[in-house]
């Protein structure tokens, strides 16, 4: 009997995840832009189709309509993570302790209030440039829907009091929970307002469609083989061509754990998503029509939202480690995974069991040492970088973006000046130390939620296999 995991995962040919051939079909099912096939010059030249590449040049073209600047992707603009994450758009309240430990009080707060900024300014965006990504502010609630699972919000809240931004994390009671979405698992919770849903394929498809209408020249089909810099010039090669920039930009996401320079700081890990049939009228039942996003409390997080036409979108980071850099199968391809997410979704949603899944789809996501972007430039200031969302980043690459414009430009000089820019993440251990810990901390977290969720104690191994990283310095376990 085949698994319902097994009959959709995607197969060979269908990696597109549901969101991006839907985005695709709105707009007609375009051919994509013409590879690079000369030599060419460019004041900037911006590597990576996604969210963080078509916001720095976005804000770039913005402020220099003169200035010539290239993209190049080498799928199609919107063919990574932009194009297939939860669509989960908020900034970094949750992390607001971490980074007053790490910055101080005023430095953490001056970073939050800039990232909770990308919740209006994609709205705002999208309603000027006539975008149609299914914006809406709708807000975000943190589930504890299982008993034993340590609640980990109530030291965030106390620390946000203390810094007079309450208002941004709220607990609810189980009943306030209910009235959101009625699950017989679903506990208290942690209310955030500030926080909006998107269709993630339609912004980057919109985005594209405004960078061509403003002159940016976009090469799609155009992996980047080698980057040099020469006589204050930055040359980018790829199988047909030549871009010759004062300026590189490089967000390529998980991808840059395999970039030179940046592979030691960067790990790549899978994430993967289910979507159901249309079943609006179940939804109305449960109260959830109002678009709320909702996730559980584990650190193998479970996300999941609604869309207009009555669906669920239902992802977790449940994937594997990649080895080495490399991005293949194993972030499309893993079974496991989907069984997982599938597993999270009926045991969550217990009254929507006999719903039927449509589709499925996985990729990596980037992850530092901290679990936080790192943003800087390198090569003497003529190529700027920004990776690291940890599976956050349709709201905060907005942010990226507008820093690296300021890295190439100058244009907000207070951005750059944030603390956490030019600041390096911690080295992650070589290989294949990093692949074998990966995997072995990824199996012991699960173990530990599972033994949670069951109502039992994790063995002292659990639990001691879990807490490694931090022991360590990092933020990659409990």
């Amino acid at each position: 009997m085949t698994s319902p995991a097994a009959s959709i995962l995607p197969t060979p040919g269908r990696q597109r995840s549901w969101w991006l051939r839907e985005a695709l079909a709105s707009e007609g099912d375009p051919a994509p832009a013409p590879a690079l096939a000369d030599e060419i010059d460019a004041d900037v030249a911006i590597i990576g189709g996604g969210y963080t590449g078509m916001w720095a040049a976005y804000f770039l073209a913005e402020r220099a309509p003169e200035m010539r600047i290239v993209l190049l992707e080498q799928d199609i603009c919107g063919g990574g993570p932009s194009g297939r994450n939860g669509g989960f758009v908020h900034g970094w309240w949750e992390n607001l302790p971490d980074l007053a430990g790490r910055y101080g009080d005023r430095a953490a707060l001056e970073i939050a209030r800039k990232a909770d900024e990308v919740v209006d300014g994609i709205g705002d965006w999208c309603a000027q440039h006539g975008v149609d990504a299914w914006y809406e502010k709708a807000g975000y609630l943190r589930i504890n829907a299982f008993p034993r699972q340590p609640r980990d919000w109530d030291g965030t809240i106390a620390r946000l009091r203390g810094l007079g931004v309450e208002d941004q994390l709220t607990p609810m009671t189980a009943e306030e929970v209910q009235r959101v979405c009625a699950s017989p698992v679903f506990g208290d919770g942690l209310w955030m307002p500030s926080a909006a849903s998107i269709q993630p394929a339609r912004l980057a498809r919109g985005m594209r469609r405004v960078l061509l209408g403003r002159g940016v020249r976009i090469y799609e089909g155009s992996r980047v083989r080698s980057l040099r810099v020469r006589d204050g010039r930055v040359k980018l090669a790829t199988d047909g061509g030549l871009v010759s920039s004062d300026h590189a930009v490089l967000a390529i996401n998980a991808w840059a754990s395999g970039w030179p320079g940046f592979r030691s700081r960067v790990l790549a890990w899978g994430s993967y998503m289910v979507i159901t049939e249309p079943i609006p009228a179940r939804l109305a039942e449960l109260g959830w029509d109002g678009g709320e996003l909702l996730s559980d409390s584990r650190f193998t997080i479970s996300y999941f939202r609604t869309t207009p036409d009555g669906r669920i979108a239902f992802g977790g980071g449940v994937g594997a480690a990649g080895y080495g850099g490399r991005i293949g199968s194993t972030f499309t391809h893993d079974r496991r995974a989907v069984a997982r997410v599938v597993a999270n979704f009926r045991h969550l949603l217990p009254m929507l069991a006999d719903v039927r899944l449509e589709d499925a789809w996985g990729g990596p996501i980037d992850i530092t040492g901290h679990r936080f972007p790192e943003i800087g430039s390198t090569h003497g200031g003529r190529v700027h970088f920004a990776h690291g969302f940890a599976g956050n980043g349709a709201g905060p690459s907005r942010l990226a973006g507008r820093i690296l414009a300021t890295l190439v430009d100058g244009g907000e000089p207070a951005l750059s000046a944030l603390p956490f820019v030019g600041r390096r993440q911690p080295i992650l251990p070589p290989e294949p130390l990093r692949f074998i810990g990966a995997r072995m901390i990824r199996e012991a977290l699960i173990r530990e939620d599972d033994a949670l969720d069951a109502g039992r104690h994790p063995s002292w191994l659990l639990r001691l296999i879990a807490r490694l990283p931090r022991l360590f310095g990092y933020r990659l376990g409990h």
